[in-house]
């Protein structure tokens, strides 16, 4: 089964779990990144010749994959009815 064969498969209910859960795994990667940015922000000691980054959606969105993956991970090994 293709993915979206199996996104059509899914009831609403389905697809909103899964919704919200990579919502949260966007928030955790969106945290993630901020604190990143401050950590190398102190260590450079706030110089103006710093490089200065910036959230990006490919950045934001690939790190909030790898997360929804380690959850998903996660929560299969907490219930074994998950496929």
């Amino acid at each position: 089964m293709i993915l979206g064969q199996w996104l059509k498969s899914l009831t609403p209910a389905d697809q909103g779990i899964l919704l919200l859960l990579y919502c949260c795994c966007i928030y955790l990667s969106k945290i993630t990144i901020e604190i990143l940015i401050e950590y190398y922000d102190h260590k450079k000691e706030h110089n103006k010749f710093r490089i200065r980054f910036r959230i990006t959606p490919a950045t934001l969105l690939g790190l909030a994959l790898v997360y929804s993956v380690i959850i998903y991970q996660v929560l299969k090994a907490i219930f074994d009815f998950m496929p």
